[in-house]
């Protein structure tokens, strides 16, 4: 199943968004931001919708007016946005959200992965991807499929593969797909759901 992913912000009292790029891991906004035309009665099936924290991303703090704000009719919202400890996942769950997307680069550990893991099912790591490298700690690059066996470990129901630059190749995907049936694949607007019963 695809699901879209909105790069948001609250702006003039609503939830907008628009198209990204990247630059490393900053982004920038390639037009003004505008309240999105999204609607779930589009399909058949009920289906989440990924709200990317683009303020709190870069900030390195939750944009907690876009958390509280962040809700669409008929849909679940998936909220990715900057945890570095578990506050900031009591913090994301504050809103009116199903899952928390969080990014393995941003967490201050291990531990913190392990924990959250610990309290909630309704987490999921994510993995950046930039140049064909996995983002990791302290501004650091490594081997994507070294960290994801890494976070498998820890027993996470899914993780998510965010290819922010298009730099994974079609024989990338399938070597995950293949290693690993629960990995969510993110890139540009969108997201592709593994089929994981339950979910």
């Amino acid at each position: 199943m695809e699901i879209p992913a909105l790069y948001s912000v609250f702006k003039g009292g609503e939830v907008r968004a628009a198209p990204v790029r990247f630059d490393g891991m900053k982004m920038f906004f390639d037009s003004e931001p505008v309240k999105p035309s999204y609607s779930a009665e589009e399909h058949n099936e009920r289906r989440p919708i990924i709200i990317i924290d683009v303020k709190g991303l870069e900030k390195k703090d939750l944009d907690n007016k876009l958390l509280m704000k962040a809700e669409f009719r008929g849909s679940d919202v998936w909220f990715l946005t900057h945890v570095y400890d578990i506050d900031d996942v009591f913090d994301s769950f504050m809103g009116n959200i199903a899952r928390l997307l969080i990014p393995f680069h941003t967490t201050k550990n291990d531990a913190v992965l392990k924990d959250v893991h610990d309290i909630s099912d309704n987490c999921t790591p994510v993995i950046f991807i930039t140049k064909g490298l996995a983002v990791l700690r302290k501004g650091r690059s490594g081997d994507f499929m070294k960290l994801l066996r890494e976070i498998d470990r820890i027993g996470f129901r899914d993780m998510a593969v965010f290819d922010t630059d298009g730099s994974l190749m079609e024989s990338d995907w399938v070597v995950i797909d293949n290693s690993y049936r629960n990995v969510i694949r993110m890139a540009g607007g969108s997201a592709i759901l593994p089929d994981i019963p339950d979910r």
